[in-house]
Order: structure tokens, then C-alpha cells, then sequence
């Protein structure tokens, strides 16, 4: 067939070259995965090891055949794309690419961090390549990568903005604006997530603070970009709408990457939860919440929690990062039994001598261990 148009050379070209890579993006981002973390590790490329993305999907807590899955999965969301973009105007296919790529990115550098080498290894690698001991300081601050993503959002948040808005604009006078206006975006948003102090934060650790700086940042550029495009082109022919879908849109988009390792932490199991010594907390509180995030955040200690069990009926029922809250009064016994409890660790400080007591028996008569678990202070020695 002869396409004798510029957009159906334009759709022929992204078609020919988006639908296979779309096909095999799954293989092609494990081998390039792999690849450029053997070549950090000082490893060659071609030599084997259990590295992979399916392995480090193991070593988080995922069984085999859930992580093969979830790849599988994956190869059907590329393949559904593929389909997609055949009938999809070619900047919206390199849109829906980018974005599928910028996920699987976060995904990444989310696998990137599980150890599958031996401590020999890291510390052989810091002596003989110097190019990994410069890429391992970089990556704890990441800050390269997030404004490199960061940009990349900015345009898409941009490019939607004018899709809802208008519908296919890249045949109209829509597509001159965008193009033009889209680099002095690019520059001052980033410039304003800068200001605010976007790029200060710790991925990990967001929480809603972070999303107030993030609003702020977003607001910051926004306002700076409708009175850049105020200046240099007097705002003719420019929808003021855009800029409020494409703040809504931005916003979003960089809450959501900032929050990836957060939703893939809850999403993936704990590795060894499974083997894990069962433990049920006691005291539903800020101490139980506290200790509950350190047993989920350091697998070293081998703990599986089960649950919370707290005096107060208020709280009973009631469901605690995915773990329920059950009542202690006169329940005890009954909720080890069923959820074969080994271990009970007591967040609270202060328990009542008598209620103590009877938790003592009732963990000496069903062979339960019995622990204290609190933050504790102390001043340090010079001595």
C-alpha cells in the first residue's frame, strides 16, 4: 500500500517501528536491565546469574509463578499498545511509549535496589571500576534521574492537557503553540520544583507534607509559565484552560512517581513473610503502627505480623495498614490459636500489672514468646 500523505508516512513509519518494540518491550527491558547492571557490577554482560527481573521479583516476596505473571501481564499491556497505536496519530503513540516507558523505568530503578549480589562482590566492584563507585554515590540522590523524569512528565501532563481539551490537534494551529511553548514549560517548572524544594525529598519517605511542596511546585510553574507566554506572545490564541488541566495533570503525575516505591511496597509482599516468625502486636496505637512499619521495612527480623489485639473495644474491628485489629478482653488465647501465633510483641509501655499477668499465662500456657517492642532513648557513653 502507498501512502501518498505526510501523516500516513508519519503513522506507517511509528507503526513499523512502535509495534514490535511494544511486542518485545518486556524482553528488551530485562536484557537491558541486566545489561547496564552487570556493566555497573563489573560483570560481563553474558555471564549468567539470578538477576533478572523475575528474580528480584522473587527475592521480594512474590513466588515464582506470580512473578512470571506479573511479566506476563506486563507483555499483554505492551502487546494491547501495540494494537493502539496503529490507530493512533504518531505523537500520541510516542506519548503512550513514553509513558509506558517512564513506568517501567520506576519499576527499575525499584528492582535495582534488591541485593542479588554477595557484599565480596559490592566491595570487589568499588576497588576495580571506578565508574561503579561513581553511579553508586549518584544514586542516593538520584537527582539527575528525577529531573531528567520530571521533564519528561511535564510534557506529558502538557500533551494531555491539549488532547482533552482539543481532541487530535496535531493538524491545527494547536500544534504550533504546543511546540513552541512546551521548551519555555520544560525549563520553568523544573526551575520552580527547584525553588520549592521538590528535588529535597526522599521518595520513600512521601507523605503529605511532600504533596503540599509538590502543589506548590506545580503552582509556582504554572503561574511563572502563563506570564512567560503572557510576555513573549501576549497569550493569542493560547486556552486558558490548558494550563488548569495541565497543573491537575502535572500534579498528579508527580505525586504518583514520588508515591511508585510506596505502592509497590504495599503491592509486592514482604520477602520471607511466608517463613517468617508469626507475630501478633499488642496495642493498636502509634506504638503498634511504629512498630508495625519497622518489622515491614527491615525483613531482617524475620517477623510475619499477623495482626493487633488492643483492650479497646473502640478499635476492635477496625484494619491497620492491611492487618486487623482484634479485642484482647478475654479473647486472647482464642486469636493465637487461630492464627497460630509464636510470638507477642508489646508495643505498650504501660500495661496493667493484672492484664499483664494474664497475658503471661496465657503465652506460658500455649508456648507463645513474649517481647517488648518500643523506641528507647538512651544517652551514649563517652567513656
Amino acid at each position: 500500500v502507498l501512502l501518498t500523505d505526510v501523516g500516513g508516512r508519519s503513522r506507517g513509519i511509528v507503526s513499523i517501528l512502535a509495534v514490535p518494540a511494544l511486542i518485545l518491550f518486556v524482553p528488551i527491558f530485562d536484557t537491558t536491565f541486566v545489561t547496564v547492571l552487570r556493566k555497573i557490577w563489573g560483570r560481563k554482560a553474558s555471564q549468567g546469574g539470578r538477576d533478572h527481573t523475575s528474580h528480584r521479583l522473587v527475592a521480594l516476596g512474590l513466588s515464582e509463578r506470580n512473578a512470571v505473571l506479573l511479566l506476563y501481564g506486563l507483555a499483554l499491556l505492551a502487546g494491547l499498545f501495540s494494537v493502539l497505536v496503529r490507530e493512533l496519530q504518531p505523537v500520541q503513540s510516542i506519548a503512550i511509549i513514553t509513558l509506558f516507558t517512564v513506568v517501567l523505568t520506576l519499576v527499575g530503578v525499584y528492582l535495582s535496589k534488591v541485593k542479588v549480589y554477595e557484599e565480596q562482590q559490592e566491595e570487589l566492584a568499588l576497588q576495580n571500576q571506578a565508574a561503579f563507585g561513581f553511579l553508586l554515590n549518584l544514586s542516593h540522590k538520584r537527582r539527575i534521574f528525577e529531573v531528567v523524569l520530571d521533564a519528561a512528565l511535564i510534557a506529558l501532563a502538557y500533551y494531555g492537557s491539549y488532547v482533552l481539551i482539543f481532541g487530535n490537534f496535531e493538524a491545527s494551529e494547536n500544534w504550533t503553540l504546543f511546540v513552541k511553548s512546551l521548551p519555555i514549560l520544560i525549563v520553568l517548572k523544573l526551575s520552580a520544583f527547584l525553588v520549592v524544594g521538590v528535588y529535597r525529598g526522599i521518595w520513600r519517605y512521601t507523605s503529605i507534607r511532600d504533596l503540599v511542596t509538590f502543589f506548590k511546585g506545580v503552582s509556582l510553574g504554572s503561574v511563572l509559565s502563563i506570564l512567560a507566554i503572557l510576555l513573549l506572545y501576549r497569550f493569542e490564541f493560547f486556552s486558558r484552560s490548558i494550563f488548569i488541566v495541565d497543573g491537575l495533570l502535572l500534579l498528579f503525575a508527580l505525586a504518583g512517581s514520588r508515591m511508585a516505591f510506596r505502592v509497590f511496597r504495599q503491592l509486592l509482599p514482604a520477602a520471607n513473610v511466608g517463613d517468617g516468625c508469626k507475630v501478633l502486636i499488642y496495642g493498636a496505637g502509634d506504638g503498634g503502627e511504629l512498630v508495625l512499619r519497622e518489622l515491614k521495612n527491615n525483613p531482617d527480623w524475620n517477623y510475619a505480623p499477623v495482626g493487633f489485639v488492643d483492650d479497646d473495644p473502640l478499635k476492635t474491628g477496625k484494619v491497620i495498614h492491611g492487618l486487623k485489629v482484634y479485642g484482647g478482653n478475654g479473647s486472647l488465647k482464642t486469636i493465637c490459636r487461630d492464627n497460630k501465633v509464636e510470638e507477642i510483641l508489646l508495643s505498650v509501655r504501660n500495661v496493667p500489672p493484672a492484664r499483664l499477668k494474664e497475658v503471661k499465662e496465657i503465652c506460658k500456657e500455649l508456648d507463645v514468646s513474649l517481647k517488648r517492642a518500643f523506641l528507647k532513648i538512651e544517652t551514649v557513653d563517652f567513656e
